[in-house]
């Protein structure tokens, strides 16, 4: 182990990562009255999922929670029963409902102008967003002041006795100021993207963390990488730290919620259509001779402009079932669609596999990238090799980032070869949200997450393995732990090195897996399914949650 790599424990099962704090069963708690805040909404990324399902479970379970959040439709949600609007000093109900669960979940939404800080840009209709990196000194404070303000109306308001808080930064050092001189105890998740994105490349934003996080009781890192991330930014915070996996709603993602006919109510609606592909496929005529990377930038984000990206594809539906209904291994990537994600090396990989494995790939999901990969395959395709060139040279600068090139891609005249024709085998079909894509996902033959930035944990990896799935996860970071997890028992190893030519390795685990006899893959099928289930199940994690928000958690946290 290298000088610089903090050791911590290192858990094959939830049940071993619980039982091995204390040799006592854990008791679930009474009745808990609980202040979360999250800042962001409740579904397109992984941090939203996981609010939303730590919500449901906790409600499920009896606690009654009051989550101040942006997410502008919430009684939409099955556990939400209250919905309300928080200014100065004052709470304002807009809208309820008869709770379904024991418990309760009543939504705040924080007044705070329309200014919406980011950790990585991404457009949200309605707010003017910027990095929090890119922020000035004038709009942090005036985004904690307001929040603070919330935070302690809600507090009263609600008469809660204990809090907790998601991200890094800002949410601990809100709750530190908020609730000052009350004695409510608060609880810290650690999610990824704020540490890796914000405070590691500043040094303002990592004391800011620095000093939220000291005054909370406990830290939850979602993974063990994630726990020693923290540990070697805040080594003193060390004692204070639990890694808890994060969990997946194994009721909602279950083989059994195949359902074809949910592509029926995928069609239509203000998202990407033939006519963006058709103006793509005009643009990158344009530019096979000549024209900067700058202007075919330009030229994709004016498309991308046309549609909302936060909606299915207005023939998604189709397409889909187009999909299900064939005789072809479907391979499936869901998430965002930016670099930082890797579906560039995806699109590599596939180039390869396609032929000899005869399969299709569906990509789900929204991002400031769609563009930039709709361009690469379709240029692939075509074999035009200049657009290829300048999209992998420039990668990021198509995702209104900076100007640099694809990362783990190399444009080779195999490449080029194997990509022939590629358009036809490949879908993108914008972004699925729960409900539709548990219905969809048990269709897949495999899943990748081929993620080349850290991830704190890989929970797209777990709703694959629930949905009987077997994911290949790219071998790092928290992706490295859920492969460990879901892939427990498997012939193969899930987890895929980056090491070489990613794209590569990525076709030779596909293939490999893909040329199995296919009573071999359901046994595969199987098993995934069953380590979700007893790993990842939201029940036992939301459990261990509101012990440790109850002030519960144990003082030795390596046995």
């Amino acid at each position: 182990m290298p000088d610089n790599i903090v050791a911590v424990p290192e858990y094959y099962s939830l049940t071993a990562a619980l039982t091995r704090w204390q040799q006592v069963a854990f008791a679930i708690l009474k009745e808990m009255n609980l202040i979360m805040t999250h800042g962001y909404m409740l579904s397109g990324t992984g941090s939203n999922i996981y609010v939303q399902n730590l919500c449901r479970a906790l409600a499920e379970m009896g606690h009654h929670i009051h989550l101040l959040c942006q997410e502008a439709d919430p009684l939409t949600f099955d556990f939400v029963n209250g919905h309300y609007r928080v200014g100065e000093g004052s709470v304002e109900m807009l809208g309820e409902k008869a709770p379904p669960y024991p418990g309760s979940c009543s939504v705040y939404q924080p007044e705070i102008g329309d200014l919406l800080p980011v950790y990585v840009y991404d457009d949200y209709p309605g707010w003017r967003v910027k990095t929090f990196l890119d922020l000035s000194e004038t709009e942090f404070e005036n985004y904690v002041t307001k929040n603070v303000a919330a935070v302690r109306a809600v507090l009263k308001y609600s008469e809660a006795t204990g809090a907790v808080t998601n991200h890094s930064v800002p949410g601990p050092e809100i709750m530190r100021q908020a609730l000052a001189g009350t004695g409510v105890p608060y609880v810290s998740i650690v999610h990824g993207s704020c540490l890796q994105y914000v405070a590691r490349r500043s040094k303002f934003y990592m004391q800011v963390a620095n000093s939220g996080l000291s005054e909370a009781t406990s830290i939850v890192a979602l993974s063990t990488h994630s726990a020693g991330t923290i540990a070697e930014d805040f080594p003193h915070l060390e004692g204070l730290t639990i890694a808890l996996p994060g969990g997946v709603d194994t009721s909602l993602f279950r083989p059994g919620a195949l359902d074809p006919h949910v592509t029926e109510t995928l069609i239509g609606g203000p998202g990407r259509g033939p006519e963006q592909t058709e103006s793509l496929r005009e643009v990158l005529d344009r530019f096979s001779e000549m024209g900067s990377a700058a202007d075919l930038a330009r030229e994709l984000k004016a498309i991308s402009n046309r549609y909302e990206p936060r909606r299915h594809d207005t023939d998604a539906g189709v397409r889909i079932r187009k999909l299900l209904d064939g005789d072809e291994p479907v391979i499936l990537y869901v998430g965002k669609l930016i670099h930082s994600k890797g579906v560039h090396c995806l699109l590599s990989a596939f180039a390869r596999v396609r032929r000899e494995t005869y399969a299709r790939l569906l990509v789900i999901g929204y991002g400031t990238f769609r563009e930039g990969l709709e361009a690469l395959i379709f240029a692939l395709s075509t074999g035009n090799r200049r657009v290829v060139e300048l999209l992998a040279n420039h990668g990021r600068l198509f995702e209104g980032g900076q100007d640099s090139a694809m990362e783990h891609f190399e444009v080779t005249k195999e490449l080029i070869d194997d990509a022939a024709g590629m358009v036809k085998d490949v879908e993108f079909v914008g972004p699925l949200y729960h409900a539709e894509l548990a219905r969809v996902l048990p269709a897949a033959e495999v899943g990748v997450v081929p993620s080349i930035f850290p991830e704190t944990f890989g929970l797209v990896a777990a709703e694959l393995a629930a949905s009987s799935v077997p994911p290949f996860v790219a071998d790092h970071s928290g992706l490295r732990e859920a492969g460990g997890f879901v892939g427990r028992g498997l012939p193969f190893d899930v987890q895929v090195s980056l090491q070489g030519d990613f794209g590569d390795n990525l076709a030779q685990a596909l293939a490999a897996y893909l040329a199995l006899p296919a009573e071999e893959r359901q046994r595969c099928r199987e098993i995934v399914r069953r380590n979700s289930v007893e790993d990842l199940s939201w029940g036992s994690l939301a459990g261990r949650m509101a012990e440790i928000a109850g002030g519960k958690a144990p003082m030795d946290r390596t046995r």
